[in-house]
C-alpha cells in the first residue's frame, strides 16, 4: 500500500512542475504539496517502523547535501537586513530556496520508505510521469507527427523543435535523468535489468533532449570511470585536486564575463553566443569583482529580464533568466558568500562521499558534481527541483542498507558505554 502511494505521490510531483498556484503574489508550483505529501508519508511511515539506523544515517545524508541551500539563505538573510529588503523580496528568495531544501527531504524521505530500491521506485515515478506526458501529446497531435518531429528533434540535435516536442521539453525532468544514468553505467555490472533501465532512461533523456545535458553527461562519465582506476586514497586525492581546480575556474570564468568575454567571443572571433553577450552586459550594473561586493540576495534575477534590462517591481517567473548558475549564485550572495558556497557545494560534500561511502560511491558523486558543473556554466539548472532529487537520492542510495546497520550498531555501542558508566560508577559497586 505505501509503495502505491508513494508512486501515485510521486508520479503526480514529477508530472505538474508547469501548475502553478499565487501565494503573496509570488507563484508556486502545484508539485510542491505532492513533495510534502510523501515527506508526510514517511513521517506516518516512521512513527509505525522507527527504523533507527536508516533514519540517523539519511539525517546525517540530508544535512550534507543542504549544505549548498542553507549557505544562500544565511548570507541573503544578512543582505536582506541590511538593505532593508521588503517583504515580496524575501519571500520571494525564501520561495526559491525553499524547494531545493524540500526536494532533497523528498529524497531522503523516499530512502527512508524503501531502503536502496528507493532509486527505483523514484526514477519508475519519473519514467510514469514522463510517459504520461507523451501520451497527452500523442492524444493532441497524433502518433505519427509526434514520430516525425522527434526525429527531426534527434537528427538536427535539437536545431529544429516541433510544436509537440516543446510541449516535452521539461528541462529539470531531463536534467534529472543524467545522475540516474551515471548510476546505471557506473554500476552496470551489479544492477538487474540494467538493459531494461538504461534503454527506457535514455529514451526519455533524448524525447526531451537539451543539448548541452549530452556533454556533460559524458564527461561526467568519462571522469568517474577514470578516477575509479585509481586505488581508492589516489582516487580521494585526485578528486579533491578536481575540485579545487573546479571552484577556481568557475571564478575565474565570472571575472572573465565581466571583463568581456562574451563580446570578445562575438565580436573578434565570430562565435554565435545566442544573446548571451547582451544579457551579460546588462548584467554588468548590479555586480562587481570585488571582496567588498555583498550581493543582492537570493531571486534578485527575477526583478530584471536580462534580455533587455527592464528592471520589475515584483519578480517575474517568465522574464529571461541569466544561463549562467555560477554567476547567478554571485549575483545573489556575494563574493565572500560565493567562495563559502563553492566550498559547501563541492570540496565539503566530495570530502563526506568518500569517506562515508568510499570509492564506488565518491567516484559516482565526482560524476554527477562534473555533470552539474557543465549545466551550471551554461543554464538555469541550480533551482530546478528534480535534478535536485536525483542529484541527493543517488548518492544517498549508494550502500544504505548496509551502512545504516552500520550506523545503528557504532550508536548502539556508543550509548551502550555511557549507561554502563553510571551503573558501575555509581550503582551496585559504590554500593559495596
Amino acid at each position: 500500500m505505501v509503495s502505491i502511494i508513494y508512486l501515485v505521490l510521486a508520479t503526480a510531483m514529477f508530472y505538474l512542475q508547469d501548475t502553478y498556484f499565487l501565494v503573496g503574489g509570488v507563484e508556486f508550483s502545484l508539485k510542491n504539496p505532492c513533495a510534502i505529501a510523501i515527506v508526510f508519508l514517511a513521517l506516518i511511515n516512521f512513527t509505525a517502523t522507527v527504523r533507527l539506523g536508516r533514519f540517523l544515517l539519511l539525517v546525517r545524508h540530508t544535512a550534507v547535501q543542504m549544505l549548498p541551500c542553507v549557505v544562500p539563505f544565511l548570507f541573503s538573510s544578512i543582505i536582506w537586513v541590511v538593505s532593508r529588503a521588503d517583504g515580496i523580496a524575501i519571500i520571494n528568495g525564501i520561495g526559491m530556496i525553499a524547494p531545493q531544501i524540500l526536494s532533497i527531504i523528498v529524497a531522503a524521505a523516499t530512502l527512508y520508505l524503501f531502503g536502496e530500491k528507493g532509486i527505483w521506485y523514484c526514477l519508475g515515478a519519473m519514467c510514469a510521469a514522463n510517459l504520461l506526458g507523451i501520451l497527452v501529446v500523442i492524444q493532441y497531435g497524433g502518433f505519427n507527427a509526434f514520430l516525425e518531429e522527434l526525429y527531426t528533434l534527434l537528427i538536427t540535435f535539437s536545431g529544429e523543435t516541433g510544436p509537440l516536442m516543446l510541449q516535452l521539453e521539461v528541462h529539470d525532468l531531463t536534467f534529472a535523468f543524467g545522475p540516474f544514468l551515471l548510476y546505471l553505467l557506473l554500476n552496470r555490472k551489479n544492477i538487474s535489468g540494467f538493459s531494461l533501465w538504461l534503454a527506457v532512461v535514455s529514451a526519455f533523456f533524448l524525447v526531451g533532449l537539451k543539448r548541452i545535458a549530452i556533454p556533460a553527461l559524458l564527461l561526467g562519465f568519462l571522469a568517474s570511470s577514470l578516477l575509479k582506476r585509481l586505488s581508492e586514497k589516489a582516487a580521494r586525492q585526485t578528486a579533491l585536486c578536481a575540485a579545487v581546480g573546479m571552484i577556481v575556474v568557475s571564478f575565474l570564468y565570472i571575472a572573465g564575463i565581466r571583463y568581456g568575454l562574451f563580446p570578445y567571443l562575438e565580436e573578434r572571433l565570430q562565435i554565435n553566443t545566442m544573446g548571451r553577450a547582451d544579457m551579460f552586459t546588462n548584467l554588468e550594473p548590479y555586480y562587481d569583482i570585488s571582496f567588498t561586493y555583498l550581493g543582492r540576495g537570493t531571486g534578485f534575477e527575477r526583478f530584471v529580464d536580462w534580455a533587455s534590462g527592464v528592471v520589475y517591481e515584483t519578480p517575474r517567473r517568465n522574464a529571461m533568466q541569466i544561463h549562467n548558475d555560477f554567476l547567478r549564485m554571485y549575483l545573489n550572495i556575494g563574493f565572500i558568500g560565493y567562495w563559502v558556497w563553492l566550498g559547501c557545494w563541492l570540496f565539503i560534500r566530495l570530502r563526506y562521499w568518500f569517506r562515508q561511502g568510499g570509492k564506488e560511491t565518491g567516484c559516482l558523486f565526482f560524476g554527477i558534481c562534473i555533470y552539474c558543473f557543465v549545466l551550471y556554466a551554461t543554464d538555469n539548472t541550480i533551482y530546478y527541483p528534480y535534478t535536485m532529487i536525483a542529484c541527493s537520492l543517488v548518492p544517498m542510495s549508494c550502500q544504505l542498507n548496509r551502512l545504516a546497520d552500520c550506523t545503528l550498531e557504532k550508536y548502539c555501542a556508543r550509548w551502550g558505554k555511557k549507561d554502563s558508566r553510571p551503573f558501575s560508577e555509581n550503582g551496585l559497586e559504590s554500593g559495596r
